[in-house]
């Protein structure tokens, strides 16, 4: 991560990943926290589309959350 992190720095200010939301995501989601990730402020996506209010969404690989680090800040 630390490489990754470098590497984007070099092109953007800022870096963002999806996590998924069920327990097996746990040690990820912990582990983006801890290295500075914060939420982005959208929402849940599933297939990259946001989620609304009301619908049915299958829990599964494809329902995610996102994050974002400000390299500049976090390095």
């Amino acid at each position: 991560m630390d490489e990754l992190e470098l590497n984007a720095a070099k092109t953007s200010r800022f870096i963002g990943l999806g996590v998924g939301l069920y327990k097996d995501y746990g040690n990820a989601q912990r582990m983006y926290t801890s290295r500075g990730y914060v939420l982005d402020g959208r929402g849940i996506t599933y297939n990259n589309v946001p989620v609304i209010p009301g619908n049915s969404v299958i829990v599964d690989d494809d329902l995610l959350l996102y994050l974002v680090k400000d390299l500049q800040n976090n390095l």
